[in-house]
């Protein structure tokens, strides 16, 4: 099966068009998933709070996912999107610099990655 073919068969599902077709479905997960990445960023600038920082990264991962799951053709079609998976990809081998590099990183990244996810819904 084809990564559009999945696109196509999630969109069709009845979980897909009964949160697409709701009226607080989108904006609810859309705050949700915010509230991910704020919980995440500030968990980032502080070493300690590690365990803050999973749970937001958890948070933050099942919302991106529900919303995904929305309109999974648009986010296919999306060059945003592709740039977005791109730049959450590099997360990977950030992961393995110096801890105070990898704090930078992290901000930035989590910039470019919410100045990509803006784009989603323009381009």
């Amino acid at each position: 099966m084809s990564l559009l073919a999945l696109c196509r068969w999630i969109q069709g599902t009845q979980s897909s068009t009964m949160l697409r077709e709701s009226t607080w479905g989108f904006t609810i997960l859309g705050a949700l998933h915010v509230l991910g990445i704020a919980w995440f960023g500030g968990a980032v600038l502080i070493p300690a709070m590690r365990v803050w920082k999973r749970i937001g990264l958890a948070w933050m991962l099942l919302t991106g996912a529900l919303l995904f799951w929305l309109e999974p053709l648009k986010c296919y079609n999306s060059i945003s999107f592709r740039v977005k998976v791109l730049l959450l990809l590099l997360f990977v081998p950030a992961a393995f610099v110096p801890p105070k590099l990898a704090r930078v990183l992290a901000l930035t990244l989590w910039a470019a990655v919410i100045l990509a996810s803006q784009g989603i819904a323009f381009f």
